[in-house]
């Protein structure tokens, strides 16, 4: 029969290699989160480059468009509108390509955490970016449309200038109501949702495995 001081060496040794499993359990849960964000941010950086190279080829279409109707003043300008907007909108997609591709894994949680929020935000504000402009330039997009598509010159400058006022009209209308209740559709599920889907489903799930590990690393802590 184990004396006391048996029992106490005996219950210290299984205490230690209890500790060493916990501290191996921790480390493997650590490299898995952080593989597991990186593979998210690695998928949406394909995405993302496959996104790029689409407009990048609208861009090389339109200045072909342009040089083909360069006589063509009503043509010309809605290609060169189309032509800004879609280089504005590859712009932000390199930024949000290169933020993904320089986030450093070896950095502390928070430092991760931080870098995935700032790549969020360019991304929502993209889509919002794209959505505001994109009131204005369906216009010069249908006349290239229907000129390419059907040979058909839709342009009559009262119905062009009329949607392009609309358009503008629309847009402080739009960051009024964005400013004004905002912080209200913050709240609802709904919108949550929606701004879950415009940051993108990988970008959440990175964003989703960290926090999972920056809890266990508060948890950690505290222990």
């Amino acid at each position: 029969m184990m004396d006391l001081d048996e029992l106490k060496e005996k219950w210290t040794e299984l205490d230690r290699k209890l500790d060493v499993n916990i501290r191996l359990n921790r480390q493997l849960l650590s490299a898995t989160k952080l593989n597991q964000t990186r593979s998210s941010l690695k998928r949406l950086a394909v995405y993302m480059g496959l996104e790029a190279a689409a407009w990048f080829a609208i861009i090389v279409v339109l200045g072909n468009f342009i040089y083909e109707h360069i006589s063509m003043a009503q043509f010309a300008v809605a290609g060169v509108a189309l032509d800004v907007y879609s280089i504005v909108m590859l712009n932000f997609l390199i930024r949000q390509i290169a933020l993904a591709l320089r986030i450093d894994y070896g950095k502390p949680i928070a430092t991760i955490q931080k870098q995935i929020e700032a790549l969020r935000v360019l991304r929502i504000r993209t889509i919002q970016w794209g959505v505001l402009a994109g009131l204005v330039a369906w216009v010069p997009f249908m006349i290239v449309l229907f000129k390419v598509a059907f040979g058909v010159d839709i342009y009559e400058a009262a119905w062009v200038w009329s949607n392009v006022a609309f358009g503008l009209a629309l847009i402080p209308v739009a960051i009024w109501v964005s400013k004004k209740f905002g912080d209200r559709m913050d709240r609802s599920p709904i919108i949550q949702g929606l701004m879950k889907s415009l940051s993108g489903h990988n970008l959440n799930a990175a964003a989703d495995f960290l926090m999972t590990l920056s809890k266990f690393e508060e948890e950690k802590r505290v222990n």
